[in-house]
């Protein structure tokens, strides 16, 4: 699944355990509280999907660490802007 799946689940289940556990604080029977305690559970593995799916996009993602870098790194985007506008002109 990717994140937008997730995330979407994530919040439906969010949605049915917050009408559970209103359920659950007003009547605290055994059977609102089996659902309350499922729904956590379901949470639980979405969030923890998600966490992964946040994980291996940060994995693929450059690191940009230190401002050294990124003045280098903006430095290059420069020289191949002007370089790209220098063939322009040659046109």
């Amino acid at each position: 699944m990717n994140y937008d799946e997730l995330h979407d689940q994530l919040m439906k289940e969010f949605r049915a355990y917050f009408e559970d556990y209103q359920n659950w604080a007003t009547t605290e029977s055994h059977a609102s509280g089996m659902r309350t305690r499922a729904h956590l559970s379901e949470i639980r593995r979405f969030a923890s999907a998600l966490r992964v799916e946040i994980l291996e996009t940060r994995r693929t993602k450059p690191k940009i660490k230190s401002p050294a870098y990124r003045a280098a790194k903006l430095a290059e985007q420069q020289a191949q802007n002007q370089q790209a506008h220098g063939n322009d002109d040659a046109n």
